[in-house]
């Protein structure tokens, strides 16, 4: 007497699409930051519903990346920690980034 399992092809299916997909985000990624630090994201963590909020809240003027990567790390770090659920920016950043990886590999929050 056998054992019938039915979807194992569909099964089968998914795990090699999300194997090519894998493929595909190994190594660096560039990520636009709206893409990156979503609303959703946003506000889970942090004090602000959007990204845009994030930076109109704060003390500097941000208008494109070359602003963001202009403000020294230590000042970002300490308004990461008081407005976020990061210590630092680099947590807030990397968390962003498994999040980001786990959408375009096919699993979702909810």
């Amino acid at each position: 007497m056998g054992l019938e399992i039915d979807g194992l092809d569909e099964t089968i299916k998914s795990l090699e699409d999300m194997e090519q997909k894998a493929q595909e985000l190994d190594g660096e990624n560039e990520v636009p930051l709206s893409e990156l630090f979503t609303d959703e994201f946003m506000g889970l963590y942090t004090d602000f519903e959007s990204l845009e909020e994030f930076f109109e809240e704060s003390p500097w003027e941000v208008e494109s990346g070359d602003d963001i990567e202009a403000i020294p790390e230590d000042e970002m770090d300490s308004y990461v920690a008081e407005h976020t659920e990061f210590p630092h920016t680099d947590g807030m950043t990397s968390k962003a980034g498994s999040e980001w990886a786990a959408k375009q590999l096919g699993f979702s929050r909810k």
